[in-house]
Parts: structure tokens; sequence; C-alpha cells
């Protein structure tokens, strides 16, 4: 089943040299996806108290739900949008290796929050002691 999306892809960051080459990176990484790439607007920088502000709005089609959820796993897009089809009607193995695949990804970062957590209270022990 062909899929026709539209995302919206923000990055924050500075200096604003460094906002240019990851949004060039992202639309550059997408080219490689396993969709077709129908529209790519790419806004210029705008400074928002100390950082740059970009987005990337891109309008694609591709074969399948796995590839729209790769998209979505691998650029974290702040907006999706679906156009096509209006209705979607699929096995239910789908969506659940979808919600597994969901369900490991928030555990693996939920990990490396509590691990970065612990680490932080370490070192402010440590600073504290020096």
């Amino acid at each position: 089943m062909e899929i026709k999306a539209r995302v919206i892809i923000e990055i924050l960051g500075s200096p604003i040299e460094h906002v240019n080459k990851v949004m060039q990176d992202v639309v550059t990484e997408l080219d490689k996806k396993n969709i077709k790439i129908l529209k790519k607007e790419v806004s210029e920088p705008e400074q928002v108290e100390k950082f740059y502000s970009s987005f990337a709005e891109v309008e694609f089609k591709c074969s399948n739900l796995d590839a729209l959820l790769d998209v979505c796993f691998d650029f974290m897009p702040s907006v999706v949008e679906i156009i096509e089809p209006s209705e979607f009607h699929f096995d239910p193995k789908v969506l659940e290796d979808f919600l597994n695949d969901l369900l490991a990804r928030l555990h693996r970062n939920s990990m490396v929050m509590r691990n970065l957590h612990a680490e932080n209270v370490l070192m402010k022990k440590e600073l504290k002691r020096n």
C-alpha cells in the first residue's frame, strides 16, 4: 500500500553554520531512505534567543507503513501528516510489530536516561567532596 505523507523536521542549535550543516545532512540522509521525495522546502535559520532554528517540510511517497515508521524513528519529525490513503486496513501483526519496536526504543531511551541521571548524581557527590 503506497502512502503519501508530509513531515516537518526541526533543528535547533548554534552557531548558525552548524544548524545549516545539520539540516543539509538531514536532507541528504532523507534522500537515501526508501522513499520518493515529492517536495522539499528548507527554511533559512532564524535566531531564537541564543540559538538558531531551521525546519524542513518534506512531502514524500513510500511503499508501506514500515518505510514511514523508519522515517519517523530515524528523523523524529515534529509533525507527521498522512495525506493518502484516507483509511488503513492492515494485519494486526503490523501494529504489534510497530508497538513492540516503539516500546523497545522507549525502554532503551529510559535506560539511557536513568544511567545518565545516576552518573550525574555521582558526579555531583564527587564535586561536593572536592
